[in-house]
Formats: structure tokens, sequence, C-alpha cells
């Protein structure tokens, strides 16, 4: 008869609340964190506006550009505008999905602005002053200052340089003196101080620096801009672009 007895308990299973807890939780975190929302597939469709548009842009470009160069010549005499040999700031502030005249693209890249919001430091002559008539609607530039410049280099400064023999393709940020000093030690400069002394007294060695730095990749002003809908025109007559002389200053002191 004892093999029919029933037991006095019933038949239990060891539950482990800790791991029961944790995968309540994992289960919780998965649902309520966001998904990664899928990549839409770019295709190669156009509107037939934007053809238009595009071809508008760029003969009101061509005639701009005749217009301008009629008018004062392929190369400018020189101004009481403009100061001969100073340092200028040159920020490319509109033009990110235009398509302009060819002309503009070329001048952009002798400038070194092929992409919107850089800037580029550049000796005032009168072939930089042709240049900038080409693309006036799309820049802004005037004379910085020492704190300007000097917050440039410490900040969005990137270099041309050579690692182990090859020439690096991605910008090499600037980190350290020694890098100055392995990039312009036979030419006396061993600091980043050496550096902002040089540019701006547009000094001899001048333009072996330009060309070993990069453009500098910038940001919107704080605030936004002061007339959205106006930036390609001129500023003297209420638009963003053009010369401004001095007061591009008091515009990078927003977005530095």
């Amino acid at each position: 008869m004892e093999q029919y007895a029933v037991p006095n308990k019933l038949p239990s299973v060891e539950v482990n609340v800790l791991s029961h807890w944790k995968g309540r939780l994992r289960r919780l975190a998965q649902r309520t964190e966001p998904h990664a929302q899928p990549k839409k597939k770019r295709t190669s469709f156009r509107k037939v506006i934007s053809f238009v548009s595009n071809a508008r842009l760029a003969e009101r470009d061509a005639k701009r550009i005749k217009r301008n160069f009629l008018k004062h010549g392929v190369v400018p005499r020189r101004t009481t505008e403009y100061k001969a040999n100073e340092l200028v700031l040159v920020l490319r502030h509109r033009g990110k999905k235009l398509i302009p005249n060819k002309e503009v693209m070329k001048t952009f890249v002798r400038l070194g602005l092929q992409h919107q919001r850089s800037a580029t430091l550049h000796r005032l002559t009168p072939e930089i002053i042709a240049q900038l008539k080409v693309v006036e609607p799309f820049v802004i530039w005037g004379y910085p200052n020492i704190s300007v410049v000097r917050e440039l280099l410490y900040k969005y400064v990137r270099l041309r340089c050579r690692q182990t023999g090859v020439e690096s393709k991605k910008p090499v940020p600037l980190t350290s003196n020694k890098q100055v000093e392995d990039l312009f030690g036979s030419i006396g400069m061993l600091c980043v101080d050496d550096l902002v002394h040089e540019i701006m007294t547009v000094g001899p060695h001048f333009d072996a620096i330009r060309e070993t730095l990069r453009s500098f990749m910038l940001k919107d002003p704080a605030g936004g801009w002061k007339n959205p809908q106006h930036k390609g025109k001129l500023r003297s007559i209420g638009g963003e672009a053009g010369f401004r002389g001095d007061a591009i200053n008091d515009l990078f002191r927003k977005i530095l």
C-alpha cells in the first residue's frame, strides 16, 4: 500500500528570483529603447523645376560676372576701399545645394571653399579681389583681428601633413606644438603663437603656412542670420554677403 501513498507536499521547482527579475528588466529595455529608422534608398530622380532653377541661377551668375569685369576689368584696380597685402578672412555662408556657373565652382576650389560654412585666410591681392567678385553672393569677407585668428588656429585648424611618408587624405588636427615644429621648424616656427604672428603680419612665410592649412569647417552664427531670406544680397543693400571690413569680427564672435 505504500506505493499508492500520496506525498505530503506537492513537487516543487527551484526558481531563481534574481535571474527572472533581470530578464524582465532586459525585455522591458528592449521594448522601450528607440529603434533605428531604416535608411531611405537614394534615388536619382530629380524634379524638372530643379533643372530650371539651376539654369536660371547659372545664367544670372554669368551675367553678374560679365557685368563686374566689364566695369572693373579682369584684375580690378587698387581702390581705397581695400587694403593691399592685408590679411583677409573669407567665409562661404551659402550655396550648399546650388549648382551655379562652372566658373563659380572653379573659383571656390581656388579659394579653398568647396563646402558651405568653410573659411580660409588669404593675402589680399588684386587677383584675390577678382576671385571674390566672382563668388560675391556666396561669401562674406573682411579683416580679422588677432583674437579671431588665434581662436581659429587653436580650435578649428586642420593640417595637410605627411605621416609615415604618405600624404594623409583625412585632415589632421593640430594638437601640439611638436607638429608645428616638425612642419615649420625649418623656417623658424616652433609653436602656434609663431603661426599666429606670421599670419597676422602676412609675413614672408605666409603662403607656405596657408598651403599647409586646410579650410576651417565652422557653424552658423549663434541666433541665426539676421536676414536669412537675403543671404545672397550684398551687405550694402541690406543682405549678408560681400565685404564687411573690420565688422567681420562681430560675426565671428557669434560663430566661434
